[in-house]
């Protein structure tokens, strides 16, 4: 068995005047694989591979939102797609694990943001067509990961208590929450991770101060379920809070090898 631990984080504006505590929470999570969002700032990113001692792969996104990867297996193959309607970009990463475990692929996805019905459209088309780029690519055993701002089945978001810009938003469409894009991915046969290990729990990715709302997920194929062996939002890691609006994501693998 290959252990792989895989990480979703969002960086919040780049994070440049954030990046020593960036870096105090990444050193913490001893991931193979950190899928960055909102990763605005290259040499940020680029100093953060340094530090951990990782590869990295940076792209820029449909606007000024960029998306990013870092890694500690061998980069096979990448390419970003961040045109209408998958916006603000999608990171494709194939990883070569070795000779014996072959390759697993990553989808960092970071989704246009706001609750609004017809930001959630947007999200519905982007998911389809993220659909349609993994049914071209044929990539075998994968991953969808990041914040595709997007509320699951299910999943409450405590509205009272965020930012009141926020809240005069959600008043237009009278507080209601439109679930689109994270259905659509389920139906096609993804399995929420963190959900699936924990079905009574929150599981707040945002806000760290003041956590609301799920936006963050790691999803899988239902047939890479035996291999998972947890998912879990990580709270406690030093400087969280300081680091960014968002907290990481991480969920660990056993891959079989010779698949």
């Amino acid at each position: 068995m290959l252990p792989v631990r895989v990480v979703a984080y969002n960086l919040w504006f780049g994070g440049r005047d954030r990046l020593d505590d960036i870096y105090a929470v990444l050193a913490h999570l001893n991931a193979d694989f950190i899928g960055l969002t909102e990763a605005d700032d290259p040499d940020v990113v680029a100093e953060l591979a340094r530090r951990l001692g990782l590869g990295q792969v940076w792209a820029r996104g449909s606007g000024d939102r960029h998306i990013a990867a870092l890694t500690r297996f061998p980069v096979s193959h990448w390419q970003v797609h961040n045109r209408r309607p998958l916006t603000q970009a999608v990171l494709e990463t194939t990883l070569d694990l070795g000779q014996a475990a072959g390759s697993l692929t990553i989808y960092t996805a970071h989704f246009l943001p706001l609750l609004l019905l017809p930001f959630e459209i947007r999200r519905w088309q982007a998911a389809g067509r993220l659909l349609a780029v993994i049914q071209e690519r044929q990539p075998g055993r994968h991953l969808l990961i990041g914040d595709f701002n997007s509320i699951a089945p299910g999943d409450r978001v405590l509205q009272r208590r965020n930012p009141a810009r926020m809240r005069r938003l959600m008043a237009l469409q009278f507080g209601l929450i439109f679930r689109l894009a994270i259905p659509r991915l389920l139906r096609a046969g993804y399995v929420d991770c963190f959900r699936h290990l924990h079905p009574d729990d929150d599981g707040f990715t945002w806000w760290t101060i003041n956590p609301t709302t799920r936006f963050d997920y790691i999803l899988a194929p239902a047939n890479l379920l035996p291999s998972l062996r947890t998912c879990q939002v990580v709270v406690d890691a030093p400087d969280v809070a300081k680091a960014s609006d968002h907290f990481p994501l991480l969920a660990a693998f056993d891959f079989a090898t010779g698949n």
